[in-house]
């Protein structure tokens, strides 16, 4: 139950489109911005500002890509 009300509180200012991205780093984690864009089939932008929104809530973690560093791989925050 706090587990839910805790999503709640975190997602209840998110756009449609921060919460798909979220979904699908639940499903897959880590992904590029490129791989989320295939997966969720949003724009490059909306996925950028998604991504953008979903860092400043403090959901998700931004990595340097280890196959090439001038791409970054996002994953979820772990929960505590």
């Amino acid at each position: 139950m706090a587990q839910s009300t805790r999503n709640a509180d975190e997602f209840g200012d998110l756009t449609a489109s921060a919460k798909l991205v979220h979904m699908v780093l639940q499903r897959e984690s880590p992904l590029t911005q490129t791989e989320l864009i295939d997966r969720t089939e949003l724009s490059s932008r909306t996925v950028r500002n998604a991504l953008d929104r979903l860092e400043s809530a403090g959901l998700v973690n931004k990595d340097i890509c280890l196959e090439d560093a001038r791409k970054r791989v996002y994953s979820l925050q772990n929960a505590n």
